[in-house]
């Protein structure tokens, strides 16, 4: 059989973190053509599914209690993915590295990049359309403007840049909570102005970076090795809300209600993703 000029694959998955989190399903096309051959997986993961990440693809766990793991099906996608030089996806850098992830956690040697060719047509789009302030004015106010990066002159084309945003998308009717949810809809489930802490999907406060990212905060606090990492947090540079919530951890005898406390202070959980696809 030839090999296939170009495949272009896409994943969806339980979460952001393309090293811990799992993929859920996988298509691989064989060609451009709207045509051509495609094949797709789905799996059933070991970690659930983030509330974020079902309600971008609406896939929920019970859609996938009679599908494989995705080690079942390693082997396969790897020959299937090895048998052309050139990979096409859109973002394609977070596919490729949780898809070689999940390779290695199925004891499956990692697919080889010598020779590889990988083509994004969003790092394309990025490139022949360019994203300044400037190009977005011409865009969506129809002109240039002088002088850019002075502040004032700035200032003044970002305004005006929002307000033909808001026109050409079709979002006069939205108010400004709903724009900045479609703007950067994760920062629903940080706790305050970063992702360092962040709720997860039952109501309890992680870690939001690094590789302890999305493990409850109390884990932490229940042993000397975490009280360890959370001290370490508090001597480190990170940001003084997080310190602060930790600090009045240490204080707190109830760890219910210092979760409460938390809520109270900066907002409750995001409600949660319906359990079922829609």
């Amino acid at each position: 059989m030839t090999a296939p000029e170009l495949l272009v694959f896409d994943t969806e998955t339980t979460g952001t973190d393309a090293q811990t989190d799992q993929i859920i399903e996988l298509t691989i096309q064989s060609g451009l053509d709207g045509a051509a051959h495609a094949k797709t997986w789905r799996f059933l993961p070991d970690r659930p599914i983030s509330r974020d990440a079902q309600r971008v693809h609406g896939i929920a766990m019970a859609d996938l209690a009679d599908c494989p793991r995705f080690g079942e099906r390693s082997a396969e996608v790897r020959a299937t993915l090895d048998a052309s030089e050139v990979w096409v996806g859109y973002n394609l850098r977070f596919d490729l590295e949780i898809v070689q992830a999940e390779l290695v956690r199925a004891g499956v040697p990692p697919l080889s990049m010598d020779g590889r060719i990988l083509v994004d047509p969003f790092r394309l789009w990025q490139r022949m359309e360019p994203r300044s302030l400037q190009d977005a004015h011409k865009r969506f106010v129809g002109e240039a403007f002088d002088g850019a990066h002075s502040a004032a002159a700035d200032v003044a084309a970002t305004a005006r840049v929002l307000s033909g945003m808001v026109s050409a998308f079709g979002l006069a009717g939205k108010g400004w909570s709903e724009l900045a949810a479609i703007a950067e809809p994760e920062r629903a489930s940080w706790i305050g102005p970063t992702n360092h802490l962040q709720w997860n999907a039952d109501g309890e406060v992680v870690i939001g970076f690094g590789k302890n990212r999305g493990k409850p905060v109390l884990d932490f606090a229940r042993d000397r090795e975490g009280r360890g990492y959370l001290e370490w947090i508090l001597r480190s540079d990170f940001p003084q809300h997080v310190k602060a919530l930790l600090q009045s951890l240490q204080r707190s005898r109830d760890s219910a209600a210092w979760t409460r406390a938390v809520a109270e202070e900066h907002g409750p959980p995001p409600p949660a993703a319906p359990t079922d696809a829609a």
